[in-house]
C-alpha cells in the first residue's frame, strides 16, 4: 500500500455550500482544538481510517497529529501542517504536508464545510484515488 493514501483529513467539501452556517465566516471561525475522524477506501477497495487532533490558529493554520489504520493491517503516526482558506460563505479549502510513519507523504487537498457556527467541519480530500470523508469537531477555542 502506498504512503501517498490518504489523507486526511481533515477537512473537504461533502457538502453543498446551502448547508453551511448562515452568517459569515473568517479566518478566525475555525481557530481551537480540535477533534477529527476520517474513514473511507485507499485505494478504492482498502479500509483506511484516520483519528487524531488538530490544533487551529486565528490565521487557521493547522497542525494535526493522528493514527492511520490501513487495511486493519498497521496503525501508522501521521503528521499534518498546512493553511487553510476560509470563504466568506463557510466553505474552504487546505493543503497539508505530511509525514505518515515517519516518513514524507504527497500533500493532502482538502475542499471542506464549516458549520454548527464554526464548531463542526465537514471535509473530503480531493486526490485521485481516494473515497474519504473527514468530520472535526471543535474540542475547546484555545489549544490545551
Amino acid at each position: 500500500m502506498r504512503a501517498d493514501i490518504l489523507f486526511f483529513a481533515i477537512l473537504g467539501i461533502a457538502a453543498a455550500p446551502a448547508i453551511a452556517d448562515s452568517g459569515s465566516c473568517s479566518q478566525q471561525t475555525t481557530r481551537g482544538y480540535w477533534g477529527y475522524t476520517c474513514e473511507g477506501e485507499y485505494p478504492v477497495g482498502q479500509p483506511v481510517r484516520l483519528l487524531g487532533t488538530c490544533t487551529s490558529s486565528k490565521t487557521a493554520f493547522w497542525q494535526c497529529n493522528g493514527s492511520a489504520n490501513l487495511s486493519g493491517a498497521f496503525v501508522l503516526p501521521q503528521v499534518l501542517n498546512g493553511q487553510a482558506y476560509n470563504a466568506s460563505d463557510c466553505t474552504g479549502t487546505i493543503t497539508y504536508t505530511q509525514t505518515l510513519g515517519g516518513e514524507p507523504a504527497p500533500d493532502l487537498h482538502i475542499n471542506y464545510v464549516i458549520l454548527d457556527q464554526g464548531g463542526a467541519i465537514q471535509g473530503l480530500p480531493t486526490n485521485s484515488g481516494q473515497v474519504l470523508a473527514c468530520s472535526l469537531k471543535r474540542i475547546t477555542m484555545t489549544a490545551p
